[in-house]
């Protein structure tokens, strides 16, 4: 009774022991699903050799009892027959025993019937060994068993603690890349969502520690859907990162989900949008408010735009031009943009918008020895020039003239119909090398416009200038130069312009200044900065975001090692920051407003206060013909600003709002530090 009691005892414990190590194997290969072929292989060789050399040893030593025609098997083997037979014999024996141990049988009669069996070290042995060999067998239904039971086990967790719930829509190379950034996020659950992904990426998914749903619950975003992933009311916080290739789907599920989410009763502030494929003014419909149900905060992602965002910040145009030691610049920026297809709109948009600088550039840049006057170009462009190569461009640019007609006819852009490769753009390098300081080579096929890039930039070193050469595509930027350890590459969906607490932070905390500077005596009370980011328009968002970029390069530059400006240093940015404003504006499509116009909403809104105390009338701007009367020159602004308190008897100084942006920005710089 307790020779069983002891052999139970130590059954149970090595049926632990191998159960334990073959779930912590089932998870590690769910995890690294692209080892588990290597991996069955591993386990299923180690277990038969190590059954075969075990039974082989059960074999040779136990008494055999069974009879071979009428005699002992002991005596046949032992007395008239060879050796070799008998090796024969114990090994095929050996190979039939593990064989029935793989579906679930071990000859347990043979092993008691040997002396080891009455050590418990040999019996935890042995049955550990056969229960391995057993669960092998079982390895490809237990694959899907550990599959579930790590979704089951991730999501439990996170409807436990609360965590993030990481929901990516749309399985693609670049949803993939983007999981991988937010894969290592502490305490989060990271799910795709699509209808078919295939088995490569299936894979991808598990290896970054992803959940696949491709069920009709979790593509029509359900309340089941959600209570299964742990979404709940003030429970774990939702992430939706709709980046299906599809635009027009992920828009759809973006509104499938806020549908569900409101019907579930989860606060927006528990939840938060990333759409692709559509810019903020129109995704702006999801952002939650006073008036409507939707997320806690959106943030809507254009490729194009984004990208060309990109390459300003990892490479401001204040960094391709010298300033003299008051801030300002003391050469102009000429800028060589090749291919203008959407890309290159872009790129056009933020290099002009980001490339306006205050200062006296000596006469002969490659805009007057081409020819062009300067009579009708406005104060804007004096320092700002830019050539365009791009053989279709008349077929390319009707979009982009029409709708920002004040930015072609500000700045001082010509365009050439020739290709990046021909001889004319290299007979151009080679007449203004001396000149040229910024050059974006903006193609669609990125083999093309890395040997454009590669070939401009050996060009340009040959002729003693040199520089970079970047190219800007949907997925990243890249540079180019002569010296191998300056080449870069930064690719959008591995940036930190996704992340809204990232470089979005400057921009969120700039909007927290203005709010809190104009905000009403009656609604002062602690509001945090994305609250205020929520409750910003689509137009303040852009405008937050262009003046860090801007400024944040520019400032450093200009100051150096020091961090601190001169009182010279600082007007003299104060004057690029409002070339630059004008800039942004003229980029969005903005003119410039009539004096008599202004003058008229003044007394309207001076007239509306005295009767109703309040006014919704805007002085300076008119959103809806996209009119600003700032758009002037700097000293024009002490007019503009006299004309204003002449009616109101107030105390607008509009010089003083660049100056307080420049001072801003600069109070955030040193509180990052």
């Amino acid at each position: 009774m307790e020779s069983i009691y002891s052999n139970t005892i130590q059954i149970i414990i090595a049926c632990v022991i191998s159960t334990v190590l073959f779930i912590l194997s089932i998870t590690y290969i769910s995890k690294h699903p692209q080892k588990k072929t290597a991996f069955l292989k591993m386990v299923f060789i180690a277990m038969f050799i190590l059954g075969t050399v075990m039974y082989c040893i059960f074999n040779y030593l136990a008494p055999i009892q069974t009879q071979i025609k009428g005699q002992e098997q002991s005596d046949l083997l032992n007395s008239g027959y060879n050796p070799l037979f008998r090796i024969l014999y114990v090994v095929l024996r050996s190979v039939i025993d593990v064989g029935t141990m793989f579906y679930g049988r071990a000859n347990t009669d043979l092993f008691y019937r040997l002396d080891i069996s009455k050590n418990p070290v040999c019996v935890l042995f042995f049955w550990t060994v056969y229960v391995i060999t057993f669960y092998t067998t079982a390895y490809a239904l237990l694959l899907r068993f550990g599959n579930d039971l790590l979704t089951w086990i991730r999501i439990t967790l996170a409807k436990f603690f609360g965590s993030d719930v990481n929901v990516i829509f749309g399985v693609n190379p670049d949803s993939l890349l983007f999981g991988k950034n937010i894969a290592d996020t502490k305490g989060s659950t990271l799910i795709y969502v699509d209808s078919f992904a295939g088995d490569d990426y299936e894979l991808s998914i598990k290896s970054i520690g992803g959940i696949f749903y491709s069920d009709s619950e979790a593509l029509k975003a359900s309340s089941s859907f959600l209570r299964s992933i742990g979404i709940k009311p003030r429970k774990a916080r939702l992430k939706l990162y709709a980046m299906s290739s599809d635009y027009d789907r992920n828009i759809q599920y973006a509104q499938m989900m806020s549908e569900t989410l409101e019907k579930e009763n989860i606060p927006p502030e528990q939840t938060e949008l990333m759409l692709l494929g559509t810019d903020e003014l129109k995704g702006m419909i999801f952002q939650s408010d006073k008036n409507q149900y939707g997320y806690g905060n959106v943030i809507c992602f254009d490729e194009f735009e984004m990208s060309a965002r990109l390459l300003i910040h990892e490479y401001p145009l204040c960094n391709a031009i010298k300033f003299d030691e008051n801030g300002r610049a003391s050469e102009g920026l000429e800028v060589l943009i090749v291919g203008f297809g959407r890309m290159g709109h872009e790129v056009l948009r933020k290099v002009i918008a980001n490339g306006q600088f205050e200062g006296d550039i000596p006469q002969g840049d490659i805009q007057q020895e081409a020819g062009n006057s300067q009579e009708n170009i406005q104060f804007e462009s004096r320092n700002f020039h830019a050539t365009v190569y791009d053989p279709n461009f008349d077929k390319h640019e009707g979009f982009v003239r029409s709708q920002y007609p004040k930015m072609f006819a500000n700045y001082n852009i010509d365009f050439e119909p020739q290709e990046g490769r021909s001889s004319h753009i290299f007979q151009f390098l080679k007449e203004y090398a001396h000149k040229l300081n910024y050059i974006v080579i903006c193609l669609n096929d990125r083999d093309t416009a890395r040997d454009i890039a590669v070939r401009m930039a050996d060009r340009l070193y040959a002729l003693g200038r040199t520089i970079n050469v970047y190219t800007c595509d949907t997925k990243s930027v890249r540079c180019y130069s002569p010296n191998a350890k300056k080449c870069k590459t930064h690719w959008v969906y591995d940036s930190d312009l996704l992340y809204s607490g990232k470089i979005d932070g400057y921009a969120v905390e700039l909007n927290h200044k203005y709010e809190e500077l104009y905000r009403k005596s009656e609604e002062q009370g602690i509001v945090t900065p994305i609250e205020d980011w929520r409750k910003c328009d689509y137009f303040g968002r852009m405008s937050s975001r262009a003046s860090v970029d801007y400024l944040i390069p520019l400032i450093r530059r200009v100051s150096g090692d020091s961090g601190v400006l001169t009182p010279e240093q600082r007007e003299n940015l104060s004057m690029s920051e409002h070339l630059r404003w004008c800039a942004f504006h003229y980029t969005f499509g903005f003119d410039v407003m009539e004096k008599e116009e202004f003058l008229q909403r003044v007394k309207k809104r001076v007239a509306e206060i005295r009767e109703h105390g309040r006014s919704s009338v805007k002085m300076t701007k008119d959103m809806d013909k996209k009119l600003h009367v700032c758009l002037v020159g700097w000293d024009e602004l002490d007019d503009i600003s006299e004309m204003e308190n002449a009616l109101t008897h107030g105390n607008a100084d509009y010089k003083e709002n660049d100056r307080r942006n420049v001072d801003m920005v600069m109070d955030l710089m040193k509180k990052s530090c």
